[in-house]
């Protein structure tokens, strides 16, 4: 019988990682094995806020391959179109925290199986029927997934799905930082939904001002760009308009996961919104909702198993004394 997927709200291509993630500093330290990867964080947080989410990639055999499987579908993501290589590996992260949680990435990712995912007759199906299909720029650092997440984007786009990418850059991951920057510009231009840090929106454009930088990568299919500035918040830009909102101050213990968080919150907002340029007032909710997620998300250590749920959510808006936004969740 013919592969027919349940429609999925979002489709969330690229890369599946394990993270091993510091437990002891002690003479010899232990390192405990996370599922990871910015797109499957993404997929996983936003089935935990009340959307569907499927997830388009390649892992490899044995243990390490089956952990993100699983907790994919722990989370409630349709993995049907997860392929399993019987060779290649499954690409890890050596995460290391500074005292205040921050993060940084020892990245193993030659040969990996997400490198060489390919879009097969499944992935095709999910790709026709999402409303969004979410990226990143990481996939296009190897030609083979490079290849698929080009054509992944045009059959979304030729099936009216609306495309959103996160551009995090992994410097560790590209010998010529040109390169990086020419990719991270190439996911720009293809997206009309884009979140990207402070640090990575200057770099792209070299401009010294937010606002300005803005101006440089706006292309006219692009409808919402999100600057996140961590703690100190998240500006959201249209074409028209530019609003800045404040972040939330609470106790960190780490910071793995915090963009992802956002990200699923943002693009759950919007599908509840029906628009990716909604109002001024509703736009304003969803990014405060977006910054509140991710300050769940930075109160937890590790990132799929733990992104926010739209309880933990609205808790964190009502203590800060801000409502919900009406309507997350589901349709008008």
């Amino acid at each position: 019988m013919p592969h027919r997927p349940v429609v999925p709200d979002v489709v969330s291509l690229g890369e599946l990682v394990i993270d091993l993630v510091p437990t002891s500093l002690d003479r010899e330290p232990l390192f405990a094995a996370r599922p990871g990867g910015a797109p499957g964080n993404v997929a996983a947080g936003v089935v935990r806020l009340g959307r569907s989410a499927a997830m388009l990639s390649r892992v490899g055999p044995g243990a390490f391959g089956q952990v993100l499987i699983d907790a994919l579908e722990r989370a409630g993501v349709d993995t049907a179109a997860v392929t399993r290589s019987a060779h290649e590996p499954t690409a890890l992260a050596v995460v290391s925290l500074n005292p205040d949680g921050d993060r940084d990435f020892v990245l193993y990712r030659e040969g990996c199986a997400d490198s060489h995912l390919v879009l097969d007759p499944p992935a095709l199906d999910y790709l026709a029927a999402a409303r969004i299909l979410h990226t990143g720029s990481l996939s296009l650092a190897t030609p083979v997934s490079a290849a698929a997440q080009r054509a992944a984007i045009a059959r979304a786009g030729e099936a009216g799905a609306l495309i959103s990418t996160d551009v995090n850059f992994r410097p560790a991951l590209w010998r010529d930082p040109a390169a990086m920057l020419a990719m991270g510009r190439e996911a720009v231009a293809a997206a009309n939904i884009v979140k990207l840090s402070a640090e990575e929106l200057l770099a792209l454009t070299g401009a010294d001002d937010m606002a300005a930088a803005a101006r440089a990568l706006w292309h006219p299919g692009l409808r919402l760009l999100a600057v996140t500035s961590g703690a100190g918040g998240a500006s959201l830009f249209t074409a028209d308009r530019r609003i800045d909102i404040a972040g939330f101050a609470v106790p960190v213990t780490d910071t793995v996961g915090c963009g992802d968080a956002f990200m699923a919150a943002l693009l759950v907002g919007l599908l509840a919104a029906g628009s990716p340029v909604p109002d001024a007032r509703t736009l304003e909710q969803i990014g405060r909702y977006a910054n509140a997620a991710g300050a769940v998300m930075a109160g937890v250590a590790g990132a799929m198993e733990h992104m926010p749920r739209h309880e933990q959510v609205v808790a964190l808006l009502r203590t800060h004394g801000f409502d919900a936004p009406p309507r997350l969740g589901t349709d008008t």
